[in-house]
């Protein structure tokens, strides 16, 4: 026999002694933080622990009832739940009753002192400021073999940044003597893990925590479907905010459904927002001026295609600040006229429509903007007012920061940089820059801009009226299509102070169902309240409201 176990089979019985003995564990990289502008920690990782069960430990059938009774309450779980698991294990010693509880839960199932359950510290991925900034941050979920489960990013920033923020978990090697004890000295680290690194953000925790209020108190107001607010630097790109409702709870989704990134993802019809670009094409290569005039009746036939405009008004002579001020798609259509289909398009692509933004967020959608080349009917002229294309409210917001900037595009960022495992920050590659408008155009386009929030506050409709700053701005109500039928869109977007523009906020509200569903009404509110908050946290001062003269009619 002596023979047969040390020379025969020698080599098989020390392969299975050593795989008794010897324990290979994963040692996990702390998962990095995700950390606003002004230092708010908005993902991080904490210390949690696992609650495990060795079914054989608690024999008879009664026992594993009065153990899954006793572990509902802490584990928040049904009796029934537990039980399944108890008596159906993964393996015939193990069995996992859940992945992560935290310190307090931990210590209320050990005084419980229940024979074969116990508990593994590991980490668990935690939002201090709950469901802030949500659809911009995802979510992580465990990923990987079931001996070395890893916190993965499964959607948003989590998921786009995982590489950095997951680092890379090692390995160790111990051995295990008979008892089931580990034998001392005889630990070893096959391989050693890499830390994390974190990302820093260009949100600002408090505009965005604004923004998000504001959002969710309109859409309950109005019952709408969902709102957005993008709160952006013009001169930088950088985006403070970048703000939704529905959101989720990003610690604990249900489904994946209802962590989409709306502001990012959801394209709609920008409406008469958009109204400002195809008159920068006709100030650019139709040889108008924000004072070129046309005659505006409320309703007609252009080029045998009817249109209308929003509210019944008097026939009269607009200039194109009027009609832009006034938001006369009757007047708009015929300014279309100025331009030809290549050109008009070339404008809306230049201002960065029909591309991503560039967030490196995922499902970031480029929009829809037809070729010109599958246009047909009335396409050129309905494009004049924000119809037949369709959006990102991040791009809308990135058109007035063009104007707002002196005609100078600046790519879109919401990452300032990041920090390596070893501590070493590295910033953001500097954002591309691109001239879209002569500085004379941004210039005039501001000028009819400013006009808007008083045309609004004359008729009743302060939204754009914030004491102190000049307010150039413009709403937008656009026709959607949807599932369920046809539906409308607001928006509202500003920027102050025009005379020296610092911000730009931009909200859109879609299918508003309880009273009026124009933007300015919808959104107006929307933007006074986000605006107002921004502009005080910045510590931005007053440039005292003067709003210039620019004739909207003519005789």
């Amino acid at each position: 026999r002596l023979i047969q176990l040390q020379g025969v089979d020698a080599s098989h019985y020390l392969a299975v002694s050593m795989q008794q003995q010897l324990h290979v564990l994963s040692t996990p990289a702390v998962r990095g933080e995700i950390i606003s502008s002004d230092g708010t920690a908005l993902a991080m990782t904490v210390q949690a622990d696992q609650v495990y069960a060795d079914p054989p430990m608690i024999s008879e059938s009664t026992q594993l009832a009065v153990v899954a009774a006793k572990l509902s309450g802490p584990l928040g779980m049904t009796q029934a739940a537990i039980l399944t698991l108890l008596r159906h294990p993964t393996s015939r010693e193990y069995v996992l009753l859940k992945q992560s509880v935290n310190s307090s839960t931990a210590a209320t199932i050990s005084k419980l002192d229940i024979p074969g359950v116990g508990l593994n510290a590991t980490y668990s991925r935690a939002y201090p400021d709950g469901d802030l900034a949500a659809g911009m941050l995802g979510f992580t979920d465990l990923r990987g073999p079931s001996d070395a489960l890893t916190l993965t990013g499964m959607a948003g920033l989590e998921n786009s940044y995982n590489s950095l923020l997951a680092g890379r978990a090692g390995q160790e090697a111990e051995e295990f003597g008979a008892s089931g004890l580990p034998i001392p000295g005889t630990q070893a680290i096959i391989k050693t893990a890499i830390p994390a690194g974190s990302v820093r953000l260009t949100i600002q925790s408090d505009i965005q925590w604004e923004a998000e209020r504001a959002c969710a108190a309109e859409v309950l107001a109005v019952k709408g479907m969902n709102c957005s607010v993008v709160v952006m630097e013009p001169g930088t790109g950088q985006i403070l905010a970048l703000a939704q409702y529905p959101t989720f709870d990003p610690a604990g989704p249900s489904t994946k459904t209802p962590t989409t990134d709306i502001p990012v993802a959801n394209v709609f019809a920008p409406g008469s927002t958009a109204k400002v670009i195809t008159a920068a094409a006709a100030f650019e290569h139709g040889g108008q001026t924000p004072l070129s005039s046309y005659l505006v009746p409320d309703q007609f036939r252009w080029h045998g295609f009817p249109f209308h405009d929003a509210e019944s008004h008097p026939t009269q002579r607009y200039t194109i600040a009027g009609i832009i001020a006034h938001s006369l798609n009757d007047g708009m259509v015929q300014v279309a006229d100025h331009v030809t289909p290549e050109q008009q398009y070339a404008e809306f692509r230049a201002f960065g429509i029909g591309s991503p933004a560039g967030l490196n967020l995922p499902d970031e959608s480029a929009g829809i903007l037809p070729n010109p080349s599958h246009w047909y009917g009335n396409e050129r002229y309905i494009l004049s007012f924000g119809q037949g294309v369709d959006v990102t409210a991040v791009q809308m917001a990135s058109v007035y920061a063009t104007i707002a900037n002196g005609g100078v595009r600046v790519a879109p960022s919401i990452v300032a940089g990041t920090t390596t495992g070893s501590g070493r920050f590295r910033p953001a590659v500097r954002p591309a820059r691109r001239r879209v408008l002569q500085r004379r155009t941004a210039a005039e386009l501001m000028s009819i801009l400013e006009q808007v929030p008083t045309v609004y506050a004359q008729a009743g409709e302060p939204w754009g009226i914030i004491p102190g700053y000049t307010v150039a701005a413009k709403t937008g109500t656009a026709q959607e299509q949807g599932p369920q039928g046809n539906y409308y869109g607001s928006s509202f977007i500003g920027i102050a102070p025009a005379t020296s523009p610092k911000l730009v906020v931009a909200v859109n509200l879609q299918d508003p169902r309880k009273g009026s569903y124009f933007g300015i009404d919808v959104a107006g509110p929307v933007f006074n309240a986000v605006m107002k908050f921004a502009l005080q946290t910045l510590k931005i001062p007053p440039d005292g409201g003067h709003v210039p003269y620019v004739p909207l009619t003519v005789p």
